[in-house]
């Protein structure tokens, strides 16, 4: 019973956390401006999408997905750091509409 009753924790925690690989239904409506020259948004705050695989496209994903869960619709990739295997995505994420 212990078994089972950690298993629907573990899969609930699983469910409910942000994801890493692919966009989530808000993080593919965020889209990506290539700078903030000429935005005309209001700035939802900071986001840092990360990869520990060695993807720095991953990392842009999970940038993307946090910045859609703050309800931002726009995001700019500020600095990607990449450090052996593991990018940072330091990022600013926009309402703009």
């Amino acid at each position: 019973m212990k078994i089972l009753s950690s298993l629907i924790l573990l899969a609930t925690l699983a469910s409910c956390s942000t994801s890493t690989t692919q966009l989530s239904d808000s993080g593919k409506n965020v889209r990506v401006y290539p700078n903030r020259r000429g935005l005309q948004c209001e700035v939802v705050g900071k986001v840092v999408g990360e990869n520990k695989e060695g993807s720095v496209e991953l990392a842009r994903n999970h940038a993307r997905n946090l910045a859609g869960e703050k309800g931002a619709d726009g995001i700019v990739f500020d600095e990607e750091i990449q450090n052996g295997s593991n990018w940072k995505v330091h990022s600013t994420a926009f309402k703009c509409e």
